[in-house]
């Protein structure tokens, strides 16, 4: 009866991280794989995984045993992509292996999705979950949470939420506040009121910025722009256009707020989002337009994703415009009518259905290209137990 001892490597840290293409077969894949990735990223958990398998294989060869091992990687897209790959994979391994039963080895309850497909195919006698040990001082709890913090799933899962919840609770102290600062004269008691919304949507911005690396993705931007002007990017002007249309559309709006001073508060914040709406759309446009110009001129291909965010961002413009004033409608403010309310409405359901098929074209474009890239030929051989 032949036993296959199951790696799994959910999110692909194998590729990501190592550059390496899955699935490994055979104590030397394994060695060699897990080597590269520790020298990559000594601390990822997916080593101590394969570490673990390997050891269970070599301790069951021991035994006399008839036993092979194997790792299989999914994609760095952690859900449906990833499971399908992980699929395509098990099915190569299966049927080059010929196991009668398996033996999973996961470093966590995010692998261990894995399980049903496994199970779908062949017999799993257990399911063996691999722990991480650390010191348990004081300096270890600290180095484990700091750690802990710096991968970017956990500052997402953690740090995302609180930083919401704070935002949004200083927004809604801080914008009738501010409304009322610009229609009236300013006085020192009124501004003061506004410091806890003030430090309160602050600091929820911060943790949002912290949890998805914001400063850091700024100051890389900040580095391509200066590579692009060095170079002579196609880009700079688009870019260029898109800023001013971003901070004219924030002028604009504050603006229209200051002179609708007598209108209600309801008819000055729909009157400010629209003008923000637009101004940021085409924006958005401008830039998207400048990659997929900069994008066609380097390479001479057309970028389908830049296509694609424009026509999502005239749908969402469009479907958000309709809903702002469907509720002025409602509520007896200032509208357009109905008739052309209906109108974008409809043109931006149109628009979002269209680049929804337009992306799950290219999405399945992809997949299937990926699936081929990583899929072993048939006749490939592997050392034998």
């Amino acid at each position: 009866m032949k036993v296959l001892i199951l790696s799994v490597d959910r999110d692909d840290d194998f590729g990501k991280k190592a550059g390496l293409n899955s699935p490994f077969i055979g104590r030397e894949e394994n060695l060699n794989a897990v080597m590269a990735l520790g020298l990559k990223d000594p601390e990822d958990s997916d080593v101590n995984t394969v570490m673990a398998a390997l050891s269970m294989y070599d301790e069951m060869l021991k035994k006399g045993e008839d036993v092979e091992i194997a790792t299989i990687c999914g994609d760095v897209k952690v859900g449906y992509e990833s499971d399908l790959v992980l699929t395509t994979q098990l099915e190569n391994v299966l049927e080059l292996v010929k196991p009668d039963r398996v033996v999973l080895v996961s470093d966590g309850a995010e692998d261990e999705f894995i399980y049903p497909m496994v199970f779908s195919r062949v017999k799993v006698d257990s399911v063996r979950r691999v722990w991480v040990k650390q010191a348990p001082t004081v300096e270890g709890t600290y180095y484990i949470i700091m750690k802990m913090l710096a991968d970017d799933k956990m500052r997402k899962r953690i740090f995302t939420p609180l930083g919401l919840v704070l935002a949004v609770l200083g927004l809604f102290n801080v914008i009738p506040q501010l409304f009322e600062l610009l229609t009236k004269e300013a006085n020192i008691e009124l501004v003061a009121s506004m410091g806890w919304g003030m430090i309160a949507l602050v600091l929820g911005l911060y943790l949002i910025f912290y949890a998805y690396r914001v400063a850091e993705r700024v100051s890389g931007a900040m580095r391509n722009a200066a590579t692009a002007i060095r170079n002579g990017s196609q880009m700079i002007p688009f870019v260029i256009v898109a800023v001013l249309l971003f901070v004219a559309g924030v002028i604009f709006a504050m603006d229209s707020v200051a002179s609708q001073s007598e209108a209600g508060l309801a008819v000055q914040a729909f009157t400010a989002l629209s003008i923000i709406l637009w101004m940021w759309t085409f924006g958005l446009l401008s830039y998207q337009m400048g990659k997929l110009v900069n994008h066609y001129m380097t390479s001479g291909k057309l970028n389908v994703t830049s296509l694609i965010v424009s026509i999502s961002t005239f749908a969402i413009a469009f479907i958000l415009q309709a809903s702002f004033d469907l509720v002025a409608l409602a509520f007896g403010y200032p509208n357009p009518g109905e008739n052309l309310i209906i109108m974008m409405m409809l043109i931006g359901f149109l628009l979002a259905g269209f680049g929804g098929l337009m992306n799950m074209n290219m999405r399945s474009y992809h997949r299937t290209r990926k699936s081929e890239e990583k899929k072993e030929p048939e006749l490939r051989n592997y050392p034998e137990a």
